[in-house]
């Protein structure tokens, strides 16, 4: 007798393969674009109607790739007959936290042409724990499902 296909396990529709690559793909994107961001030369102009509007590039900027990234690897581990693990979670999460930081420093350090802002990395942060909000509110509601 063999068991029946359950909506987590491997053996799940090709529909959720496309899924699964094209949020792994956003994420990627994400991550590319967050970098290029933080570490090219000039930072972005600023428009004179939206005083520090780089306050709400660096929320998404970090909130975005966050999330997608989180969301990607909950995807692949559902995909496998699994849950997310609270450590993996934990570490892309950390990651994040110690980049907010990082790319501060360095953007204050290295280049001549930019500089450091504690309040960035504060926007970098609250980016952080949007991110990892949205990925729980979408791992409960996903259980809810099942």
């Amino acid at each position: 007798m063999t068991a029946a296909p359950t909506l987590t396990g491997p053996s799940r529709a090709p529909a959720g393969r496309a899924a699964r690559a094209a949020v792994t793909g956003a994420a990627v994107v994400a991550v590319a674009v967050h970098l290029w961001g933080l570490y090219r030369d000039a930072g972005p102009p600023s428009a004179p109607w939206f005083p520090n509007a780089d306050k709400a590039e660096h929320l998404v900027g970090f909130g975005l790739p966050c999330f997608l990234v989180l969301l990607a690897l909950h995807l692949h581990a559902l995909a496998a007959g699994r849950r997310l693990r609270g450590r993996t979670i934990a570490l892309v999460v950390g990651l994040f936290v110690l980049h907010a930081v990082v790319s501060e420093v360095v953007q204050g350090v290295a280049y001549t042409t930019r500089s450091g802002d504690p309040y960035d990395a504060l926007a970098d942060l609250a980016g952080t724990a949007l991110g990892l909000l949205g990925h729980l509110l979408v791992r409960r509601r996903g259980g809810r499902r099942g």
